[in-house]
């Protein structure tokens, strides 16, 4: 089912809605890489390991079995997408493509790196 991208992409309470949406699809889906990447960044680094006393955080090992879960469930049910030469031959025959090096200039020039100093 395609999902109205207005509501679910909308960033306010970090992403509270595609978060939801997410955890209520039906596979095939393709979670959003970018929020998967930074809910576990957060996960792991905002959360001690160990509670004050020395006790394991297993509410740390919860939360990131049931992170896990959901990319799990996306990747259960395979899309049933017939190749099509068509489409095969476009995307092959890219003629206008940038060379690694000028795609990092351009990013480069785009949104510079902090210099460390």
């Amino acid at each position: 089912a395609v999902v109205s991208t207005q509501s679910t992409g909308d960033s306010s309470d970090s992403h509270k809605n595609l978060r939801s949406a997410l955890r209520s699809a039906t596979p095939p889906l393709i979670p959003y890489l970018g929020l998967c990447v930074a809910d576990l960044t957060f996960l792991i680094h905002g959360n001690p390991d160990k509670l004050e006393g020395g006790e394991i955080n297993f509410t740390k090992r919860h939360l990131t079995y049931k992170f896990m879960d959901v990319v799990r469930r996306s990747q259960i049910t395979p899309y049933n997408i017939a190749p099509r030469d068509d489409v095969i031959t476009f995307f092959n025959n890219f003629s206008d493509h940038l060379e690694e090096e000028e795609m990092w200039r351009r990013s480069e020039d785009i949104k510079p790196r902090r210099r460390r100093g």
